[in-house]
């Protein structure tokens, strides 16, 4: 093989593994918002909407302060604690965006070995790793402040929101697919009917 040859399966190897795992991590939405495959979603989704993951469960817990009894000493814990977890985390969100630079660079250079490539590509996943074990943990954390009756209440409320949320859900599908059935049916709206169709009914009657 030439080294012309070399050159061109070095560089479509780079690009296919950058290929595979660069969109991975292009995949923060959030987060987002990212246990098993969701973990990972809460971790690339997590740094996105300032805090991600843990200050969205803080902004639940506030928003029903009220109703699950908060004290003013829980809050400030929750607070704090909220605090320090989004700054590990943006540390961490950091590392990965420097490894991916890092790894493009790699990519971008014919000489580079592919064992090297290789090499900053489990670095890479092994921040997003760390950045989904800190989503999970941080989740954990903020509600270990709440007393045993406040977790239950909260679930109680969280399951309420989902069944709130479902039911809008349906109902929309159903208006949709009502809709749908009756234009199948072979029903023609009013406003569609024509002066000859009048006319033909007319005949027929």
């Amino acid at each position: 093989m030439n080294s012309g040859m070399k050159t061109l399966l070095v560089v479509a190897v780079g690009t296919a593994l950058l290929g595979i795992t660069i969109p991975s991590a292009r995949a923060d939405g959030g987060s987002a918002c990212r246990a098993g495959g969701h973990a990972f979603g809460m971790a690339r989704h997590g740094m996105a909407g300032h805090g991600g993951m843990t200050s969205h469960v803080l902004r639940n817990l506030l928003r029903h302060q009220q109703d699950l009894a908060l004290t003013d000493d829980q809050v400030t814990k929750l607070k704090a604690l909220a605090l320090d977890q989004d700054r590990a985390q943006i540390r961490t969100h950091a590392d990965v965006e420097v490894a991916e630079r890092e790894l493009r660079a790699l990519v971008a250079d014919e000489k580079t070995e592919l064992s090297v490539i290789e090499a900053k590509i489990k670095e890479r996943e092994s921040f997003e790793a760390k950045l989904s074990f800190m989503g999970i943990k941080a989740k954990r954390d903020l509600y270990a402040v709440l007393t045993p009756e406040q977790r239950e209440k909260q679930k109680a409320i969280r399951d309420q929101m989902r069944q709130m949320h479902r039911a809008r859900m349906f109902s929309s599908q159903g208006v949709d697919a009502a809709d749908h059935e009756q234009t199948a049916g072979g029903m023609t709206p009013a406003s569609e009917s024509t002066p000859r169709d009048a006319e033909r009914s007319l005949q027929t009657s």
